[in-house]
């Protein structure tokens, strides 16, 4: 009987339960891991089509493939003049020279694509929050209003 599994990279697999504890690829993104223990009754069929799980004999060239490493976080900073540089960000801080108008500036998170970008994206939140508090406060004091008129209303024709 078998089980479904996702690799690292949340590739949905499928594996006999013989299988669990060896060390495999990924059929669809080739990243080499442990098959998990199956747990309790098999997963939910999800949308994705699953692959059977292709064992590999455990070789001198599965251990000798390098662990892929997580990629170093690149950031979109534009010079002085708006060329956009790919930069690393360990090189934040750093004078360099734009290579495209020779330029000379500093590398600054704060002058990144992705931190401005996060910052609007943050600004707007606040500001739909403020708009929604706003709009409740409106209702309550429509509310109000409704019903101190209805209450004149009742006191005018019965007294």
């Amino acid at each position: 009987m078998t089980f479904q599994f996702r690799c690292p990279n949340s590739c949905l697999l499928e594996g006999e339960p013989e299988q669990a504890g060896q060390t495999i690829n990924c059929p669809m993104c080739n990243v080499l891991f442990r098959i998990p223990e199956p747990v309790g009754a098999p997963a939910a069929q999800d949308a994705q089509p699953t692959q059977p799980a292709q064992p590999t004999q455990p070789t001198e060239q599965a251990a000798s493939q390098p662990v892929p490493e997580a990629e170093p976080r690149l950031l979109h900073i534009p010079c002085p003049n708006g060329h956009e540089l790919e930069t690393p960000e360990e090189m934040l801080g750093q004078e360099v020279m734009c290579p495209h108008c020779n330029t000379q500036f500093q590398l600054r998170e704060s002058d990144s694509v992705e931190y401005k970008r996060k910052r609007d994206i943050e600004r707007e939140r606040r500001e739909r929050k403020v708009g929604n508090a706003w709009f409740n406060w409106a209702i309550v004091c429509a509310v109000l209003v409704i019903i101190g008129l209805i209450f004149l209303i009742i006191s005018a024709s019965g007294g």
